[in-house]
């Protein structure tokens, strides 16, 4: 598998640290998850279009995680070239609500035409597509929302969405190769429904995962001495991730 973190920030402009969205080539297929603002851009310049993606998994509708599912719907719907291939897109409840009332406020304009669109709202529930499984829990977050576990070839990636401290993301990232959490307020400025660098290394050394990679992270945390507070609990290799971080799980 490969994994590149495509946003490591907020809705809070930053260089380097753009709102939400995670690339994974996992099988053959081309996965997204998340897609805040910019994502379709930070993909073209990978080399990764509009057209290679066959998959969308949304963690929840706050617009630093799914606002550029309107630019990546937009872009297949254009005629030159033409999409053929379906498109699949999962989130939570609402997620066909969603959908309807973006196609409404744009006119229409969000419908395919040359291919097929499949949303499906999930639960907790295990996905099996070719090369790969998806499996998801609810997180602890403002919102209703899913993370997202990914098995492919031996290799496992985890990642939070937005969450606090909650038993469904110790279980996504049960020895998993990557765990990726969002990180974003220090200890001393906890707010609810977001982890701190303490609690991520707690989750971190709860699930006994190789990798931890922190993203997510507002500014409050620039200058924060991070890893200090998740070596607390937490011994394992940390990433603290920006824009473009590139992972290999060969």
């Amino acid at each position: 598998m490969q994994v590149t973190i495509l946003g490591a920030g907020t809705a809070i402009p930053a260089a380097r640290f753009s709102p939400a969205g995670i690339y994974v080539q996992a099988g053959d297929e081309h996965l997204l998850l998340d897609a805040g603002a910019g994502s379709l851009q930070r993909l073209q310049r990978m080399g990764v279009t509009f057209l290679d993606l066959d998959r969308l998994f949304l963690t929840h509708f706050h617009p630093d995680h799914c606002l550029d599912l309107v630019s990546i719907l937009f872009a297949m719907r254009l005629p030159q070239p033409a999409r053929r291939k379906p498109f699949f897109i999962y989130g939570p409840r609402g997620l066909k609500r969603l959908y309807e009332a973006l196609d409404r406020a744009f006119k229409g304009v969000l419908a395919p035409r040359t291919y097929r669109l499949d949303l499906k709202e999930i639960g907790t529930t295990r996905i099996t597509a070719s090369g790969y499984v998806v499996t998801t829990q609810p997180m602890n977050h403002s919102a209703l929302c899913y993370g997202y576990r990914i098995e492919s070839a031996g290799r496992v990636v985890a990642y939070s969405g937005d969450t606090d401290l909650c038993a469904g993301i110790v279980k996504l990232g049960k020895n998993a190769d990557l765990l990726i959490l969002e990180c974003s307020m220090p200890d001393e400025r906890k707010v609810p429904g977001h982890l701190t660098p303490s609690e991520c290394g707690q989750i971190a050394a709860e699930a006994k995962c190789k990798r931890l990679v922190l993203t997510h992270f507002y500014p409050l945390l620039r200058g924060y001495d991070i890893r200090r507070r998740v070596r607390r609990t937490f011994r394992g290799p940390v990433i603290l991730a920006c824009d473009r971080t590139c992972l290999e799980l060969s």
